[in-house]
């Protein structure tokens, strides 16, 4: 069953779905992300593509408020997953991408984690 979130904001992003996905960067096209469906309670996203766009997106299931967690995020096959249960959150592709800076927040663990580049 499919959630909906509560608040979504993007700003130079489109997604292929509602709320997860292949994430897209509206000045080239191109894939900068893969979000994953239900792993995740909030994400927020700000990137400079490769083709010089910049843009951000916000999307959250929830007003709950995470604990900060300073553990890096684990990485299986390409995927940063949490590191508490290796639940998949976000996949970058990285060649597509100047620096990004990405705090997400697990469904399971309800932790938030930062990771840039």
């Amino acid at each position: 069953m499919a959630r909906s979130p509560i608040k979504k904001q993007l700003n130079g992003v489109s997604l292929l779905k509602e709320y997860a996905s292949w994430v897209y960067c509206t000045g080239c096209k191109k894939t900068i992300a893969y979000l994953c469906y239900i792993t995740y309670d909030k994400c927020h996203l700000d990137f400079e593509c490769s083709c010089g766009s910049k843009g951000n997106l916000y999307i959250s299931f929830t007003n709950a408020e995470y604990a900060p967690n300073k553990h890096p995020l684990a990485i299986v096959k390409n995927r940063l997953c949490c590191p508490t249960d290796q639940s998949p959150l976000i996949t970058f592709v990285e060649k597509n991408l100047m620096h990004y800076n990405c705090h997400i927040a697990c469904a399971s663990c309800k932790n938030e984690f930062f990771h840039n580049k």
